[in-house]
């Protein structure tokens, strides 16, 4: 699919006429539906955790360097946890302000290094030991792609593709093009949300009840009610 296809498929489904073209059209209707299929993809991947927006991302510790810089697309965490490689814990944190500025104020340097968000970096206390590989992952904010692969925040072209089940996308613009028109939405919405439980179901995996308290050694940043089978 792309976008082309979803304004296609929401134009059938609610009985105008399909287009050829949309990103390029002067018809009001489909420039409509075009930023309809914005919204929903923005909305989607700021609600849930879709796998193919999870990046991998890491930098060294050089024993000087406090302040590293987020990636372009960073969105947000998947995860409390960033492990770090040679000691195979997590750096502490993220921790307040108060704690941080406490830690350097007192000249506090704990073995395991403090963290924070301040910016758009990761700033840590003390600085990351030389050679010391902190890894991470995150949900990126970029959930569409062009022909080539790149990705981006944004539609640009008919030929784009999302990043998100595009299926879902089509039923969110159905039923929000359905509302801004006045028009009786309820069912529409309904089999929205119906889909939108189970694509979020199988893309996210099925959580496994942990009858057991406490940390897991294998496990040791899950939560205690669950950890998520693999």
């Amino acid at each position: 699919m792309s976008l082309l296809t979803i304004v296609q498929d929401t134009c059938a489904l609610v009985g105008i006429e399909v287009p050829t073209s949309v990103v390029s059209s002067n018809d009001d209707t489909y420039t409509q539906m075009v930023y309809l299929a914005q919204f929903e993809g923005d909305e989607l991947s700021r609600t849930f955790k879709w796998r193919q927006q999870k990046v991998s991302a890491d930098f060294t510790g050089d024993g000087v360097t406090r302040l590293w810089d987020l990636p372009a697309d960073f969105d947000r965490f998947t995860t409390e946890a960033r492990r770090a490689s040679s000691i195979l814990l997590g750096l502490q944190g993220p921790v307040s302000d108060d704690e941080f500025l406490d830690a350097q104020v007192r000249g506090f340097n704990p073995t395991i290094p403090y963290w924070r968000l301040f910016g758009d970096n990761i700033e840590t206390t003390p600085a990351v030991a030389s050679g010391q590989q902190i890894k991470f992952e995150y949900v990126s904010s970029y959930w569409v792609a062009d022909n080539t692969g790149t990705v981006k925040a944004r539609y640009t072209a008919d030929s784009d593709v999302a990043l998100i089940p595009e299926r879902l996308i089509t039923l969110g613009v159905v039923w929000r093009w359905k509302r801004a028109k006045g028009l009786d939405y309820a069912e529409e919405m309904r089999t929205y949300q119906t889909e939108k439980l189970r694509q979020q179901h199988v893309d996210g995996g099925t959580p496994r009840l942990r009858l057991s308290e406490g940390r897991d050694y294998f496990h040791p940043y899950m939560k205690n009610a669950y950890v998520v089978n693999t």
